[in-house]
């Protein structure tokens, strides 16, 4: 468990700076079609959930790429080493006081470690239960949902559209939409699947239930989920053919897309 979970500190660790990277990449992007700013995520969810290291990338960047070692449990004075000197001078004081007393059965690292694990592990537990407990309220809302055509159907008990399924996604609709509206949301939908948006957006919340503990974790689930909304929002656009930014945007000011735990 103890190796498990210093893999992780380290894909987090190492995962942060790639989302510092990404996020100067996305401001100097701002007037570039959003699909640029939403493929630049893929990076950060790549370095996330991958357990092998890039040593060229990060030897040019200056920086370790396993800066906690797998032995700091064990180590007599416990150090870090990111290459980032300002962050080794802060963090390995700190640490140094996590030295082992002489003859000691244990030492004060592994009661910290084992303290970590539980948080991390009652963190994952809790998100998980109570997307599950979301799933399982929207799936009631779900009865009496009744089939228009093809994967589409009609709910009278939703406000906003989504798409539910991984392997037969089906979209649904808010019954009070208009013709217009229904044309417009149906495009997006059909957008977000055919790209496969609806399974990325459940590995993204699964990463992020490993990664609940990083606050730059959750700016980068925040972000990309809006950067692969604005950017299905520029293709619907674009295949519509006639100039329809002012009611589609007018539209999205009503049925706004975030991302959800119960649509996953």
């Amino acid at each position: 468990m103890d190796a498990i979970f210093l893999r992780v500190l380290n894909m987090s660790l190492m995962g942060s700076y790639v989302i510092l990277i990404v996020l100067v990449a996305r401001l100097l992007l701002k007037k570039a079609p959003k699909i640029f700013s939403y493929a630049l995520w893929s990076a950060v969810l790549f370095r996330l959930i991958s357990p092998f290291s890039f040593e060229s990338f990060f030897s040019l960047m200056k920086m370790n790429a396993n800066p906690i070692p797998s032995n700091i449990v064990y180590s007599k004075i416990p150090q870090i080493n990111t290459g980032l000197n300002f962050i080794d001078h802060i963090a390995n004081p700190i640490l140094a006081t996590q030295e082992a007393a002489p003859y000691a059965s244990i030492n004060p690292m592994q009661i910290s470690i084992l303290i970590g694990e539980f948080i991390w592990v009652v963190g994952i537990a809790i998100l998980l239960s109570y997307s599950l407990m979301s799933l399982i309220r929207l799936r009631s809302h779900l009865v009496g949902a009744v089939k228009w055509r093809e994967n589409i159907y009609l709910v009278d008990h939703i406000t906003t559209p989504f798409v539910m399924g991984v392997v037969h996604p089906k979209i649904y609709l808010p019954s009070t939409l208009s013709v217009q509206e229904q044309k417009y949301i149906i495009l997006h939908e059909q957008i977000h699947i055919k790209r496969y948006d609806h399974i990325v957006k459940i590995i993204a919340f699964l990463v992020l239930c490993i990664h609940w503990f990083n606050p730059l974790a959750w700016l980068a689930f925040i972000l990309s989920n809006k950067d692969r909304e604005m950017s299905c929002d520029e293709r619907v656009m674009k295949q519509m053919k006639i100039d329809i930014r002012r009611e589609y945007s007018a539209f999205n000011k009503n049925f706004a897309h975030g991302f959800k735990f119960e649509r996953l």
